[in-house]
């Protein structure tokens, strides 16, 4: 899949600008008025008036605004930035609103459900008389968000920020399922996750014992990064077993650039993993500044055929899931490789 860039802390992962599709969607600054502003303005005063009736229907959940009433059983959810989408799919809801762009590069378990729904902002910056027009009974802000953008959405519709950016995969599910009042979904996907890399550490013990790894991604024409445990999508191998070769394995953030004639940093890795496109098999485009370097090719694990191309930009514990299966293809592979 790919995303957008987001700055993200230490437990999430910085998105790479160079790998997104941005789009163009209309950034207006709404706060000018007209009818728009006046609607929301009257939805809100609506939700003021059924204060009795409310209460009998919502319950409060925390979120990074403080405390907030919500629907007992979210139905009408609107994803007022991109990453929330994902989230909210693995939990069997699709959204009425989502933002951003490229959703029909997602991959099967999240194209045909999310390609089609409307969209109502850029990947940061959501146009509030869109997400109006979708009524929602509840909209989701997954980043960071200012009062005067907060107080427009809560015009519209309860409004729960979580920034993702200070949560682990798995939280973010358990947040996301007590915000929509899917715990049940929730635990049934934190235990598919823990079942599913417990399974990958069992059956590819030897590999994983006698083989280190490194995530390498292009930064720009003329640097790479390698991606630290800290990164999102490395932190899943990590829990699968996969053992980090040296520089990744000490750096404390949760990507380290390096200019391309460093390349050979990657020398100690045995396994070389990189970003795939949409179809998650094939190498993602946008990284070949990277292993077209005449310095790529020299590294052992490319001699020895040991690269990967791999699922990246996981949002949620579903694209988890998905870098999941695909790693249990690839150490089938390395051992097969090993063998021969």
């Amino acid at each position: 899949m790919t995303a957008p860039t987001i700055t993200r802390e230490p437990t999430r992962r910085p998105l790479p600008e160079r790998l997104v599709p941005y789009d163009a969607v209309d950034r207006r600054g709404f706060l000018a008025g007209g009818a728009g502003l006046a609607t929301i303005t009257l939805l809100g005063a609506c939700g003021e008036s059924d204060d009795g009736g409310s209460r009998a229907t919502e319950r409060q959940v925390r979120t990074d605004k403080g405390r907030v009433g919500v629907p007992v059983k979210v139905a009408r959810v609107a994803c007022a930035d991109f990453f929330g989408a994902f989230a909210v799919i693995d939990l069997g809801l699709v959204p009425v609103a989502v933002s951003g762009s490229g959703y029909q590069d997602t991959g099967p378990t999240y194209a045909p459900k999310l390609a089609k729904v409307p969209t109502v902002g850029d990947f940061t910056t959501p146009d509030p008389e869109k997400v109006a027009g979708t009524n929602p009974d509840l909209i989701l802000r997954t980043i960071d968000t200012a009062d005067a953008l907060y107080r427009q959405l809560t015009g519209i519709a309860p409004t729960v920020v979580v920034s993702f950016q200070r949560l682990s995969l798995t939280e973010v599910t358990s947040r996301v399922g007590d915000v929509l009042g899917r715990k049940t979904e929730a635990d049934a996907l934190l235990a598919t996750y823990r079942k599913r890399y417990g399974e990958i550490k069992t059956k590819h013990a030897d590999v994983l014992d006698s083989h280190t790894f490194t995530f390498a991604q292009t930064a720009s024409d003329s640097t790479f990064w390698t991606l630290g445990e800290k990164w999102t999508d490395t932190k899943v191998l990590v829990d699968c077993g996969v053992r980090l070769a040296e520089p990744s394995a000490s750096q404390k953030d949760p990507t380290q650039e390096y200019s391309m004639e460093r390349i050979g940093v990657l020398e100690r890795s045995d396994v070389l993993v990189i970003p795939a496109g949409p179809d998650g098999v094939t190498e993602a485009p946008d990284n070949k500044p990277l292993t077209r370097n005449a310095l790529w090719r020299r590294l052992p694990a490319v001699r020895a055929g040991q690269v990967y191309p791999v699922p990246s930009g996981a949002a949620s514990l579903g694209t988890a899931l998905e870098l999941i299966t695909r790693l249990d293809t690839v150490l089938t592979d390395v051992a097969a490789t090993a063998g021969g």
